[in-house]
């Protein structure tokens, strides 16, 4: 083949290459658009009774979230699993007609309006045995003439099913917020004195002092939560800073895996109970030890406490509690192993 026909050649490609219908080649060369790169949305299919077109509820719902309509929230997902965009979770309906269309199914027979002021919908991966999605919600109630009846604040909690499809799972938290709701307003289940605070996450901070035989430890916390006021139960989880003074040997513990339950007994008294891992390191005192092996440096703890904390309803600054420490330490083995203690702590909470 000669020069001239190559050349031939090559300018027919070319020329080929240029034919190419324009939306082909934009399928095959088009850049993303900048909102691919930025923000993603995941679309909830709420199921709809159609036996419920022709029922309607007296009861109004005003939805004056930041971000309200259709939209359940906003949270932090991943598209090709390495990038961070803001992933929006889009409902079917608003969820004031969802309420409303609730209402409608549960007969619901009151007048007035409810308010959705706050709807966070988060992942909780504190608490060791309860980590997860948590829907966090305020809403109120006033009556046909504009008083003010009760208010309410959400936390619901569900595990997520073994192979259950994420959009099933947040349409499953959904209908349970919606019921939950629908089912305070149809039994009366009011709370008369509304919380006196903006709904937020309240920021704690608290220290326990704990007293050994042979010593004492200080494990320090500090939490941002929501308010947990109106519930008579709830779960937390809180690793904190641990250090542990004996006679002849100190361990340091940072982090760890803890959960705590709580049970409000009174209008002023809390008790919980807390079990917590604790992973660190010791320093001895050498010339108190005839022998330590390497694994002697790691500090691995498993206690729990009993607890009576005085944490009265809507309650800012301090607050205190006095309670029971058991420990058993798996490691060392050159350290007693259970460390039974008493212990007393002191807090700060501001809303």
């Amino acid at each position: 083949m000669n020069l001239k026909v190559c050349v031939k050649h090559l300018i027919l490609s070319i020329a080929f290459s240029l034919a190419i219908p324009s939306t082909i080649s934009a399928q095959w060369f088009e850049l993303p658009t900048l909102e691919t790169f930025i923000s993603d949305t995941l679309y909830i299919t709420i199921p709809q009774d159609s036996t419920l077109n022709d029922l309607s509820s007296e009861m109004q719902v005003q939805d004056s979230r930041a971000v309200a309509g259709n939209i359940l929230g906003i949270r932090q997902t991943k598209i090709w699993k390495y990038i961070p965009v803001d992933q929006y979770l889009a409902m079917n309906q608003s969820l004031a007609v969802l309420l409303q269309e609730q209402f409608a199914s549960d007969s619901l027979n009151l007048t007035g309006t409810l308010q959705i002021t706050d709807l966070i919908l988060w992942t909780d991966s504190k608490p060791v045995l309860d980590k997860g999605l948590c829907l966090n919600a305020y809403t109120t109630y006033h009556d046909s003439v504009g008083n003010p009846v009760s208010d309410w604040m959400w936390e619901i909690r569900l595990k997520k099913k073994k192979k259950q499809e994420e959009e099933e799972y947040l349409r499953e938290v959904v209908q349970t917020f919606l019921a939950a709701q629908s089912q305070a307003l149809s039994t009366g289940d009011f709370n008369r004195e509304f919380y006196p605070h903006l709904y937020r996450r309240q920021l704690m901070t608290w220290s326990e002092f704990i007293f050994f035989a042979d010593g004492y430890a200080i494990n320090t916390h500090l939490t941002l939560d929501f308010p947990t006021d109106q519930q008579t139960k709830w779960v937390r989880g809180s690793p904190g800073v641990f250090y542990r003074k004996a006679e002849h040997y100190e361990s340091l513990a940072i982090g760890g895996w803890d959960q705590q339950w709580f049970r409000r007994l009174s209008p002023n008294w809390v008790a919980k109970t807390v079990g917590t891992f604790r992973f660190g390191f010791n320093n001895f005192e050498r010339s108190e030890y005839t022998h330590l092996d390497y694994w002697n440096l790691f500090y691995v703890n498993l206690s729990g406490m009993g607890v009576l904390e005085y944490h009265p309803v809507n309650h800012t600054g301090l607050y205190a509690s006095i309670g029971f420490y058991q420990g058993m330490n798996i490691l060392p083995d050159v350290i007693p192993q259970f460390e039974p203690g008493l212990f007393f702590s002191l807090g700060v909470l501001l809303p």
